[in-house]
């Protein structure tokens, strides 16, 4: 479930990445637009100093997380990198408030809940989000209660109920939100998998293998990698249905295939092509290589006990990606080679 989830926010980074680089970018520029009203409203000197290179500083941090976000790949160094900016960017609001000599306390209070939009707006794990906040808030409101003498306790009340609901109902916009899109994600990642896996062998299906295929010859071709295909059936799989029935013959196809998993790399793919005949893909495998893995699978499956009494065995075609090679191609020629191979054992009988 952890595994499931933390490749759902991979993938929502992902999806959010532009839009996330937009808002960054409009944080900073709304940031040094800020600068302006500080300027005017503030009549200290040093203050005013303070201010601008703080807020200038930090603008130029945005725009360059803003550029460099795409280099993250996973959520995790993301949601660190984001939480440790909103993290700051609420701690030059308060500094910036403490400035103002005579603050507007309920102005003050919306341009912190128009804080917690944007923090809430940028995906990040939703207890960062929360915990920012209400940090930011609970530091606000101390601010106003040290540095600001003037404050009405009407105002002070209002704007608290104000920022509390605000919190409170982005805290749950966005856990609804990310419930949603992680149910979403998984009903899409589940139909993917059944669209491409055999539903008894749970191994890859025509369609699966063909895709990817076609983009493992592509890169062996630019790599100048080997690449081989092994197409195999399971020998007189028609008198194991009949003679100990459909159900025991599935039962072999399905031991059959978590065998031969066993022997391959995360690499490697292993399809069911249809019936009883299946198709293994190995890239960055020379022939002979392919060859060994054939016999040694070939020796295995003999020796497993499948069925009291009855000896499994398998028939394989092995071919190599030449220059010109496709994947049909490939399939055609393996399937020609594993009949020869079908019959050469068969005429020493």
């Amino acid at each position: 479930m952890q595994n499931e989830y933390s490749s759902y926010l991979n993938h929502r980074l992902n999806v959010f990445r532009k839009h996330i680089n937009i808002l960054i970018l409009a944080a900073g520029l709304i940031n040094l637009l800020l600068i302006i009203p500080d300027l005017s409203l503030i009549e200290n000197a040093s203050s005013k100093t303070s201010i601008t290179i703080v807020r200038t500083v930090y603008s130029l941090i945005l725009f360059i997380v803003s550029y460099k976000i795409k280099s993250l790949k996973s959520f995790e160094p993301f949601s660190i990198v984001i939480s440790i900016c909103e993290i700051v960017g609420i701690a030059i609001f308060l500094f910036v408030f403490c400035q103002y000599p005579q603050p507007n306390f309920l102005i003050q209070a919306m341009g912190l809940i128009t804080l917690f939009l944007i923090i809430f707006l940028i995906p990040n794990r939703w207890i960062n989000m929360v915990l920012i906040a209400v940090a930011g808030a609970l530091g606000f409101f101390l601010c106003a209660l040290v540095f600001i003498n003037s404050t009405i306790i009407t105002d002070f009340w209002a704007a608290l109920v104000y920022v509390a609901i605000a919190i409170l109902l982005c805290s749950i916009a966005a856990r609804n939100s990310e419930q949603h899109q992680f149910s979403e994600y998984k009903t899409k990642k589940a139909l993917l998998r059944l669209s491409t896996t055999d539903f008894l062998t749970k191994t890859a299906n025509r369609f699966k293998i063909k895709e990817d295929a076609e983009r493992w010859i592509v890169f062996c071709h630019q790599q100048g990698l080997p690449l081989s295909l092994v197409f195999f059936d399971v020998d007189d799989m028609k008198t194991i249905n009949d003679q100990y029935g459909h159900a025991t013959g599935d039962l072999v196809l399905k031991s059959l295939t978590n065998l031969i998993q066993s022997q391959l790399r995360s690499s490697d793919i292993l399809a069911r092509w249809g019936g009883d005949e299946f198709v293994m893909l190995l890239p960055s495998v020379a022939f002979d290589n392919a060859i060994a893995l054939s016999e040694r699978i070939e020796n295995r499956i003999k020796e497993h006990d499948f069925i009291k009494g009855y000896i499994v065995s398998c028939s394989f075609g092995v071919v190599e990606m030449k220059e010109n090679s496709d994947f049909e191609s490939l399939v055609r020629e393996a399937d020609e080679l594993m009949y020869v191979r079908k019959r050469q054992v068969k005429s020493r009988f």
